[in-house]
């Protein structure tokens, strides 16, 4: 009998949407409570869009942040295919450790924001399908960084000593793919929910 295929994952990066504590950067521009409020609207149509795809075998562990929250995190994301909390002070060390319990459990594996306007499910097989070919597949921001980052296998060198929050973070990325030696293929590139300007551009 031929094995069946590695279970393919999504993990969704996800905050719990308590005023002050999210967005704080649009949160200056248009109050806590209302960015908060922004926020838990992108993160519910997002979590619809990764759910889309459970019918065809991909499953969303969603990384939540803070720990304590996982009670309401589970109650307010009850689609989603399971839950474990963000470990780790910075970014790279909390993709490290979510990446290495993905592929516990499965053997293709997107890590994706939660904030990222303009997700559409086709941007998402398409990254599946970039990983069929290709080590990474990388999902560019407007702003520099990344929404998306996809692996096939664990790769810890792509999220250390990385300029986080930073407009360099996509450049040194395939920089460091590059002297991994890894293939890398991109996704279109979509914006990220930072600052009031791009509720404007949603709007457009």
């Amino acid at each position: 009998m031929k094995p069946l295929p590695a279970a393919k994952i999504i993990l969704f990066f996800v905050k719990y949407p308590e005023p002050g504590k999210v967005k704080t950067r649009l949160a200056r521009q248009v109050g806590s409570e209302e960015a908060a409020h922004l926020y838990r609207g992108l993160v519910e149509k997002n979590l619809k869009v990764l759910t889309s795809l459970q019918k065809d075998g991909i499953q969303t562990l969603v990384a939540f942040d803070p720990p304590d929250k996982k009670p309401a995190v589970e109650k307010w994301l009850v689609s989603a295919s399971g839950f474990f909390p963000q470990e780790g002070n910075i970014l790279g060390e909390r993709l490290v450790h979510a990446f290495a319990y993905g592929f516990a459990h499965g053997g293709q594996i997107l890590a994706l924001g939660s904030d990222t306007q303009g997700l559409t499910r086709e941007i998402l097989l398409q990254g599946f399908e970039g990983l069929e070919t290709r080590d990474v597949v990388v999902g560019p921001a407007r702003d520099g960084g990344y929404y998306l980052i996809g692996l096939k296998k664990a790769c810890p060198a792509l999220f250390e000593d990385m300029p986080w929050s930073t407009p360099a973070v996509l450049a040194k990325t395939l920089a460091r793919i590059d002297q991994e030696g890894l293939r890398c293929t991109l996704l279109p590139e979509l914006n990220d929910l930072d600052e009031a300007e791009d509720l404007i551009q949603k709007e457009m």
